[in-house]
């Protein structure tokens, strides 16, 4: 796998788990096929503070996006 694509609370730096819930563990994180998928994720589950991370073998190219809910309360 090229890329995996995570979902990080920006909170509390700890990432959605396959099944449901959170782990502080990279390697227990849920991977999203997409980026799009992850922030639908977060839209579905109205879940704020949230970011998507790209992890690459090198380090050097990951990146976080931030997921921003524009719905308003």
């Amino acid at each position: 796998m090229l890329m995996k694509i995570l979902l990080q609370s920006k909170t509390t730096l700890d990432y959605v788990r396959c099944g449901g819930g959170w782990t502080w563990k990279r390697g227990r994180a849920r991977v999203f096929g997409s980026g799009l998928e992850a922030a639908m994720f977060c839209f579905n589950h109205h879940i704020g503070k949230m970011q998507i991370v790209g992890v690459f073998r090198d380090l050097a190219k990951n990146f976080n996006v931030p997921v921003t809910d524009s719905r308003g309360s």
